[in-house]
């Protein structure tokens, strides 16, 4: 694993690494990505993903 990228921990904790470069990742800057767009790209299971938003994960929209 690239220590580098964010990345989710076996307990659903969402890390972003200091040493991130690309500050997209860094979603409390005014470049960053939202939050949801970081958490789909990581795969975020719906119970991490509502640690973190509130809006609906993507899975619960395809029904």
């Amino acid at each position: 694993m690239d220590d580098k990228k964010p990345y989710l921990t076996d307990d659903g904790t969402l890390v972003i690494p200091f040493e991130c470069a690309d500050h997209a990742y860094k979603y409390w800057k005014q470049e960053g990505k939202p939050m949801t767009e970081i958490l789909t790209e990581l795969n975020a299971s719906p119970e991490v993903w509502a640690k973190y938003t509130y809006k609906k994960h993507p899975e619960s929209e395809e029904s």
